[in-house]
């Protein structure tokens, strides 16, 4: 097959004994001209079966560089050496050749299998350089004629046909790996391989040729010149078509598995591929082969291909079939060498539709929330103004109410002085105008007082109180205003003194008691009961009202303090929910607490406890108290 292969004449052209021959000057030429593209081949940026490629060229140029000496030599002794030399080039080139084809469009194969193959052909190397000993290449070598520089003649061995057909296996490997390559391959690259198989039919055809035809180039045997041939134009076509520096073939099934659109363009703007889904996007145009401008689909991505930035800076809706869909695209620069010349991009689309759909609705909600709010802004700063035209209001009736009805009282007093003698029978009812008067006073006092504390700049007004009189007068004032009642009054315990705003510790009191007579029934006693109490921060005054009424229920007791509220069992009963929520607030201020405790049926506690040191009150004492 390959150099000698054949036991024929040879009618090869008598060498000249002083100078190279044509033949082994162009075969010389050629190999100087594969090792230079060898070495091209390497600095190229990494392909699927370079190693392989650059192999096969530097075995391909041994292999013609020995034949190339073969015709030079005049000595048989010598030529035959050289054709035995040829035999690593003969055995190693096919077999590269198929490996790089294998590497190029299926994947990178494992070294391993290339130090077999380069094992083999060692080993027939070294089989050819002993065919002395054993004759299992050449059974017998002679020159054509007696002239010097005579070609030989090779009678062949056992062996010699065995690596033919081990040879010819992987030429057949090679087609048929093209061939699967043209089905897998997209149309822009059918041609592409199509000329891989016509460049791979020519050491075929011209080992055919010399063998069944009487083919020669020169007098030699074609099949190295057509080895060297394949290689300068295989490594033209695909530079040519810059196969390497933009898209291997073997990434095409990596392509065909993305989910999303993703195009190769070259430096001109030309889509050179294109996976399934970007050629979905083009619809019924098709995208490779063409400008990107040109694709109606996609000539909105051409303006951001050519300003070459890393990330777009916002989603891009491109119009796919007359249904918009939003994509985010990356423009990775594809570059070739070292000085990083630019030879086209990789564009890469992520469809957010849906995200971008959700971010829409969330930025409409968003949008209708903030109207919400300024709404509700608007209308709370109303209510605000709203409240505070009522407090005003209020305030300014209580004080306006306060002045007719102490004419009141004052006009029932003088009446009961003279009821007294003149009119016993009036006295009842002289008393009850007073208790009424006394209640209006009450709840005016209370809304007030109310109004002052809901004052950011309010602020006590401590002084030296005489606690058993205010106490007395207290329980009085609320046993005139229920009459049949009684309050019994435990001040064994009871400090003479303390500091406090008197206004405001006398209205605690008033509350305290009125809600106890209030929710109490007939005849039952309400008990005031004031001590000292030892505890870790000082001496504390404990104050409490326990009455024997209709209790709270457990569910209300947390919330009883609160502004406005009123506990499930009061019925009819009148109240307004402040009062209790007043004395909370009363307390805080001179840094003491409020509670209750309470059982259904059985009545209630309520127990202020007040600090009893004469420092500074705490201008913080209602800092732990949730807002009204």
């Amino acid at each position: 097959m390959f150099g000698r292969s054949l036991s024929r004449h040879s009618r090869a052209r008598r060498n000249d004994l002083s100078a190279m021959s044509l033949p082994s000057v162009l075969l010389l030429a050629a190999v100087v001209a594969t090792l230079w593209i060898a070495a091209r081949s390497w600095t190229l940026p990494a392909f699927p079966g370079r190693t392989d490629f650059v192999l096969m060229q530097l075995s391909a140029a041994w292999w013609s560089t020995a034949v190339a000496i073969e015709s030079i030599v005049p000595a048989p002794a010598d030529k035959l050496l050289w054709a035995e030399m040829a035999w690593l080039g003969i055995v190693c080139t096919p077999s590269l050749w198929a490996f790089f084809l294998w590497s190029y469009t299926r994947g990178e194969l494992p070294a391993r299998w290339r130090l077999v193959l380069v094992t083999i052909g060692l080993a027939t190397w070294a089989v050819a350089l002993t065919n002395d000993v054993h004759h299992l290449f050449y059974t017998a070598v002679r020159p054509v004629d007696a002239e010097p520089g005579a070609a030989l003649v090779y009678s062949h061995g056992l062996l010699f046909f065995a690596v033919t057909v081990y040879i010819y296996a992987f030429m057949v490997m090679s087609i048929v790996v093209t061939a699967s390559g043209i089905h897998r391959a997209t149309p822009a690259y059918r041609t592409h391989y199509l000329g891989f198989l016509v460049v791979m039919a020519v050491p075929w055809a011209a080992n055919a040729g010399y063998v069944f035809g009487n083919l020669t180039l020169f007098d030699l045997d074609p099949t190295a010149f057509s080895f060297l041939m394949m290689d300068g134009i295989f490594y033209w076509l695909i530079t040519r078509r810059r196969l390497f520096e933009l898209l291997p073939v073997a990434r095409d099934a990596l392509l065909d598995a993305v989910p999303d659109p993703v195009l190769v363009l070259d430096s001109d703007g030309t889509v050179v591929e294109a996976n399934p889904a970007a050629q979905a996007l083009a619809g019924d145009h098709a995208a490779i082969g063409r400008r990107l401008a040109d694709l109606p689909g996609l000539s909105a991505l051409s303006a951001m291909a050519s300003a070459m930035p890393a990330t777009a800076p916002g989603p891009l809706t491109l119009d796919c079939g007359g249904s918009p869909r939003s994509f985010e695209v990356t423009v990775v620069p594809l570059t070739a060498g070292g000085g990083g010349r630019e030879v086209g991009c990789l564009l890469m689309l992520r469809d957010v539709t849906h995200r971008r759909r959700a971010e829409m609705r969330l930025e409409d909600t968003v949008r209708r929330l903030d109207l919400a709010r300024l709404e509700a802004e608007e209308r709370l700063t109303a209510e605000q103004e709203a409240k505070r035209a009522l407090n005003g209001f209020l305030s300014m009736a209580a004080h306006e109410f306060k002045t007719p009805l102490a004419i009141i009282d004052g006009a029932a007093q003088l009446l009961l002085l003279d009821a007294e003698v003149k009119a016993p029978g009036m006295l009842p009812r002289l008393e009850k105008i007073r208790r009424a008067v006394r209640r209006q006073v009450n709840i005016l006092e209370t809304c007030l007082a109310d109004d002052r504390l809901n004052d950011p700049a309010f602020t006590l007004r401590r002084g030296r109180l005489e606690l058993p009189a205010l106490l007395r007068a207290a329980a009085s004032a609320q046993g005139d205003a229920a009459p049949g009642r009684r309050i019994e009054l435990d001040l064994d315990d009871c400090p003479e003194r303390i500091m406090g705003d008197g206004p405001m510790l006398e209205l605690c009191i008033h509350n305290l008691l009125n809600n106890a007579l209030k929710y109490s029934t007939s005849g039952t006693p309400v008990r005031l009961r004031v001590r000292e109490e030892d505890g870790a921060d000082g001496r504390w005054l404990a104050l409490s009202v326990a009455d024997q009424g209709i209790g709270i229920p457990d569910n209300d007791l947390e919330r009883v303090f609160d502004r406005f509220f009123r506990a499930s069992n009061t019925g009819a009963a009148a109240g307004s929910g402040v009062g209790l929520n007043m004395v909370r607030r009363i307390a805080a201020l001179h840094g003491g607490t409020v509670t209750a405790e309470s059982r259904l049926g059985d009545g209630s506690v309520f127990t202020l406890r007040l600090p009893l040191s004469e420092e500074t009150l705490c201008e913080d004492g209602m800092a732990g108290m949730p807002a009204d």
